[in-house]
């Protein structure tokens, strides 16, 4: 039996453009490195999901959510035979734009969903922006 973990993360709108980040060579090991992705990481035990996205989405972008407006999408991850995470996605709303990445990621972007022209690699995000065009 493997390890169960429960993660979230967060579409961020703000004006029309969603926060995207790039992976930095911490993800390398998992074939993820330069990948773009959204702000989240996996809840503490007994950690509310809500509390659990503030909490991410101040240690890797520096901001916070003023609403959460709508649970996106939830899929099982399968990351290897021995974990298998739950991940939540929300959308979001922020006042403020000045993001700061955190060692996990390289830049972000503030960027309309409409105007990416760039091969977006992670499967469940490419879903979940096809949603909002």
């Amino acid at each position: 039996m493997g390890n169960f973990y429960v993660g979230v993360k967060a579409i961020i709108m703000h004006e029309k453009k969603v926060l995207l980040i790039k992976r930095s060579e911490k993800y390398k090991k998992y074939g993820m490195e330069g990948y773009w992705d959204i702000p989240g990481g996996r809840i503490s035990y007994g950690e509310e999901p809500i509390v659990g996205l503030r909490r991410e989405i101040k240690e890797e972008v520096g901001l916070e959510f003023d609403e959460v407006i709508d649970i996106l999408d939830t899929s099982n991850v399968f990351c290897d035979k021995d974990r298998h995470i739950v991940r939540i996605t929300y959308l979001c709303t922020v006042k403020d734009v000045n993001a700061i990445v955190s060692h996990e990621h390289t830049e972000f972007i503030w960027i309309n969903p409409n105007d990416i022209d760039f091969d977006v690699k992670d499967k469940l995000l490419k879903k979940i922006l096809t949603q909002l065009l």
